[in-house]
């Protein structure tokens, strides 16, 4: 279902996005993100990995070092944003390794998100999508919505998809009667999410240049997330 009129989905006040990785948060809700801090609303943004996995193969860029990098990038990104001043939180959980829920790892993350909606107390959660095809983003979506749920808050959840329309199943996609679509035109803030992508210049560059089978986003999905509309799924009510 789609509905592209519905200005009371970005009418919140106090917005928690939800980024898998650095680098989410510009590519899925950059205009978003944007929109808000130019009309005075707070944004809280969770860094959930810490982003390390992208170059294994590089003998220069460690673990560590990557994952302190994109930390840097992330800030860098959400200043080009106009949300330089705004909280984010790095969980730091490991890239392409998240801990399975009801471990120990997972419960301890799961208290910090809790921590943070409860202080934080957003009226609308910006999310990655469930099915995404990337299985952080899948698994950050049941971090949160445990969070959400323990924390007892229900705020308006909107969900973002990254690599769904290159790599998903039909499976994956929202079903019939599961979901709203909601469009927000970000045209004014679409240069500035632009700036916020190449803020990530450990994916989008040759910044490192000793792993030629390492991470890099192409133009093309790059060029497919940065369009004149950013897109959300809205949970349909029971």
């Amino acid at each position: 279902m789609t509905d592209t009129g519905s200005p009371q989905a970005f009418a919140a006040e106090r917005v928690l996005v939800v980024a898998p990785h650095p680098d989410d948060e510009s590519l899925g809700c950059g205009g978003a993100i944007a929109r808000f801090a130019a009309r005075g609303r707070q944004t809280h943004t969770i860094f959930v990995t810490d982003g390390g996995a992208s170059h294994p193969g590089s003998a220069t860029w460690s673990r560590e070092r990557l994952a302190a990098q994109r930390e840097v990038e992330a800030s860098n990104a959400l200043e080009r944003l106009g949300a330089g001043e705004h909280p984010r939180s790095f969980l730091r959980l490991r890239d392409a390794d998240m801990p399975t829920g009801g471990t120990a790892l997972w419960r301890e993350a799961k208290s910090k998100v809790v921590e943070i909606i409860k202080d934080f107390r957003p009226d609308l959660v910006l999310l990655p999508w469930r099915r995404d095809p990337h299985r952080d983003h899948r698994d950050s979506w049941g971090l949160v919505t445990a969070a959400l749920a323990t924390a007892a808050q229900q705020p308006l959840q909107l969900e973002y998809a990254i690599w769904l329309d290159e790599l998903g199943a039909a499976d994956d996609r929202p079903r019939a009667g599961e979901m709203v679509e909601r469009r927000l035109d970000i045209t004014p803030y679409q240069a500035a999410k632009r700036l916020a992508v190449a803020a990530h210049v450990s994916q989008t560059s040759e910044l490192i240049v000793d792993d030629p089978d390492g991470f890099r986003l192409t133009a093309a999905t790059i060029a497919r997330l940065t369009g004149p509309e950013e897109i959300y799924w809205q949970p349909c009510e029971r």
